[in-house]
């Protein structure tokens, strides 16, 4: 079992199209919130993650002390603005070392919905 077990990653989103880490995990599946397949992560222990992760049952299984180590705490690890429509890629036990992997979609905030990125 990989040692990143229980991180924030896209295979405990319930957004994702698959049964829960490790099954997702670096792959490219769907996103139903995004509407589209992520891409595979660059690299093979890479974690994915966007500001619209939502954890799954499994991910409070894989996390026994959520009162104490939040989701915010966790977000609040990468020290950087997640923006919107955009997933991430950080290795499990840096979180500092977050970049971005792709633009999936973009913000239109005026009309209150997403655009499909040029390209």
């Amino acid at each position: 079992m990989p040692n990143g077990k229980g991180t924030l990653d896209c295979s405990y989103c319930v957004h994702l199209d698959a049964n829960g880490y490790p099954d997702g995990h670096g792959e490219e599946r769907l996103c139903r919130f995004h509407q589209t397949v992520l891409p595979k992560a660059k690299v093979e222990y890479g974690n994915r993650i966007c500001g619209n992760f939502e954890p799954s049952e499994l991910y409070f299984a894989h996390n026994p002390l959520p009162q104490f180590i939040t989701l915010a705490r966790r977000f609040a690890w990468f020290g950087i603005d997640i923006e919107p429509g955009v997933l991430y890629e950080f290795c499990y036990n840096q979180p500092p070392g977050i970049t971005k992997s792709a633009v999936l979609r973009i913000p239109d905030y005026h009309n209150h919905t997403w655009n499909k990125p040029s390209g």
